[in-house]
């Protein structure tokens, strides 16, 4: 039995640990902020990049949703990168009237392969120094009307690298969409926004990204594996450049409604964090040591935490082990700890529920929990088995006019 409390003991400290350090963002994240407020005119000119593959079916919503922005045509340009695309989606978007780009490369394939070829084709054009800051966005996109000049104002206020808002565009619809919305609530509301407000950095999440052509100019884009975003983030993090975040500027994506759909999606998400992990995370905490700098660690929690889903399934397995192994035990101080761990978590759960502001169907489609927590834990194994790569991926996303 002493074996058996010595691991509850360390678990449930490693737990409550990371519990702690979550609860410290959620805490920062309700700081007031002084809002970022125009000053002047727009100036900032912006290319948004579209990366896409065989994106014909949905991708001429997000070009008119562009063209709704708030914002002075002649600073703007769109670019859709078609990547070895076999359908319309190049000469759909010339009609659109966004500048195509196609690339054929069938050895390199992926988004981060993508990125890095436009920005050196930008670079052959001389087209790069016509700009002052890139968006980056998915082909499956919605703007809200004043996402680029909430950009604008961060620019102008020196920030060189902002991730906007990244919302689930159909929260209800489904009880894939609400679990999905959850997650994105904890980590934009409480995570991120917390981080931001404390001067640390944000992560990148692949949509609503905006670079200053300095940044891009001086990292270029070596970001090319699975999960691009994240991989790009703590590079720049290395590179002593912060993310910071910016809940006004918003852009929405659908959320495949089965979970079949979501499947090799969060497969590559899961498999890509723990890649970028056993890559960076060594340099991350040198770097903290070597330069006594707290927001190195902070990025390095960020790899070391797993993704919430599943820090959930690991939590309410072990408080399940450690109820069965110690029912008649009584309620000692072991017992505080881990009742302490699985308060703080249904806590911060509704913390997060909270602060996006879910609706009454949302709350009712989290009885779908177990099932959808159980699923994760099958992607990963699924996704390791059948060696998911960099690849472009297809979903059952819809119109999402």
């Amino acid at each position: 039995m002493i074996i058996i409390d010595a691991f509850f003991w360390i678990a449930g400290l490693l737990l409550l640990l990371v519990m702690l350090y979550l609860w410290f963002l959620a805490v920062a994240s309700l700081l007031p902020e002084r809002k970022p407020t125009a000053v002047g005119t727009p100036r900032t000119r912006f290319a948004i990049l579209v990366p896409a593959h065989n994106e014909v079916g949905i991708i001429e919503n997000t070009l008119e949703s562009i063209q709704r922005l708030k914002y002075p045509a002649d600073l703007l340009e769109t670019y859709v990168i078609a990547d070895n695309c076999t359908d319309q989606t190049a000469e759909l978007a010339r009609s659109c009237r966004a500048t195509v780009l196609e690339r054929h490369d069938r050895d390199r394939k992926g988004k981060g392969y993508a990125l890095q070829w436009a920005f050196e084709e930008l670079d052959k054009r001389n087209l790069f120094k016509t700009y002052d800051a890139f968006v980056i966005v998915d082909a499956d996109t919605l703007f809200d009307g004043d996402f680029l000049r909430a950009m604008d104002i961060r620019i102008a206020r020196g920030e060189s690298v902002v991730q906007g808002y990244y919302d689930v565009l159909n929260p209800a619809e489904s009880p894939m969409a609400s679990l999905s919305f959850l997650g994105f609530a904890l980590n934009r509301n409480l995570k991120y926004t917390g981080r931001t407000k404390l001067g640390s950095s944000s992560n990148l999440l692949g949509n609503g990204m905006c670079f200053s052509s300095r940044i891009i100019e001086q990292f270029g884009w070596e970001a090319t594996c699975i999960v691009e975003d994240m991989e790009y983030a703590v590079m720049l993090r290395l590179g002593g450049v912060a993310v910071s975040f910016a809940p006004e500027a918003r852009v929405y994506a659908a959320i495949p409604e089965t979970f079949k759909g979501s499947r090799v999606q969060r497969s590559r998400w899961d498999i890509g964090r723990f890649q970028v992990r056993n890559k960076y995370i060594a340099k991350l905490v040198k770097a903290a040591i070597r330069k006594r700098d707290l927001a190195y660690f902070d990025t390095a929690m960020e790899l070391l935490i797993p993704p919430f889903s599943l820090f959930v399934v690991l939590s309410v397995s072990l408080f399940g082990l450690f109820l069965a192994t110690h029912i008649t035990t009584g309620f000692g101080t072991l017992a505080r700890l881990w009742f302490t761990v699985a308060l703080s978590l249904v806590g911060y759960i509704i913390l997060g529920l909270i602060t996006a502001k879910a609706d009454r169907k949302t709350y009712i489609n989290l009885v779908y929990a177990p099932f959808f927590l159980l699923w994760r834990v099958g992607t990963i194994i699924w996704g390791y088995v059948h060696k998911i790569g960099g690849e472009w991926i297809k979903t059952d996303r819809k119109d999402i006019s």
